[in-house]
């Protein structure tokens, strides 16, 4: 069994879906938890169900202020002393923009939060004064750089940037092993998807096999949290730059 005693991991989006799930199994498992969110009610929430819930830490953080991320990240060192030896960059936002209705601002808008905050997050985590040497970093990215879907540009733009970093950054950052992989997930039953038309849509469709077929399916967030955690482990520590897939066999 992995044990994370006496390793500090960060976790964005922590107060539903995936990263509410990513932190409640790390806390499980022995580590420290920061968790970050927009939501002050649902991160308590959150807090609430972890183990030894007084040993973690919330800092209540809008990721689209990008330009103050460092200064975030320097509190949640400073609040115990203790640096960081791994991060899970959850938080996302959906879009469901025609190309025609698409303009600057919300292209801007879900690239801070998607990706611009997640490697502001690791320029400022990657210092030595914040974090270990050897430290993991997992973002998350969508099937839907693969497998497209209209309305979604600015969407699959920033989760395919994801992708395409994840190499050279580890390269950037190799001199003080620290690594970076991306998930990439098919359709997972976190609030975000379940409140999009196109579930809906799907939900209702009994003749696609994404929503009847025990393995073809939609996940649930569970079971994409116990990869995200092999990988922050130093179990996967020679797994740098990678993008693996978790779809629930979603071969449309």
């Amino acid at each position: 069994m992995m044990n994370f005693k006496n390793k500090k991991i960060l976790v964005t989006g922590a107060s539903s879906g995936i990263g509410r799930q990513i932190a409640i199994q790390l806390s499980e498992l022995g580590a420290s938890v920061v968790l970050i969110a927009r939501d002050e009610t649902r991160l308590k929430e959150t807090l609430s169900m972890m183990k030894e819930s007084t040993k973690h830490k919330i800092f209540i953080y809008d990721l689209q202020n990008v330009d103050g991320i460092e200064k975030l990240i320097s509190k949640c060192v400073s609040c115990d002393g203790i640096k960081f030896d791994g991060c899970v960059h959850a938080a996302g936002i959906a879009s469901i923009y025609p190309f025609k209705m698409l303009n600057y601002e919300t292209n801007e808008k879900i690239f801070k939060v998607n990706t611009s905050s997640a490697l502001e997050i690791v320029r400022h985590l990657s210092k030595k004064m914040n974090s270990n040497d050897g430290a993991s970093v997992v973002f998350f990215s969508s099937i839907l750089t693969k497998i497209f879907s209209k309305g979604q540009i600015p969407y699959i733009i920033s989760k395919a940037s994801l992708d395409a970093i994840a190499k050279p950054l580890s390269l950037e950052l190799s001199k003080r092993k620290i690594r970076i992989n991306t998930i990439i997930v098919g359709g997972v039953l976190t609030k975000m998807v379940k409140d999009t038309q196109v579930f809906r849509d799907l939900k209702d469709h009994e003749k696609d096999p994404y929503t009847t077929s025990d393995i073809c399916r939609a996940l649930e967030p569970c079971e994409v949290s116990s990869m995200t955690i092999f990988l922050l482990s130093d179990a996967a520590r020679y797994i740098v730059g990678e993008n693996y897939f978790i779809d629930g066999g979603n071969f449309r």
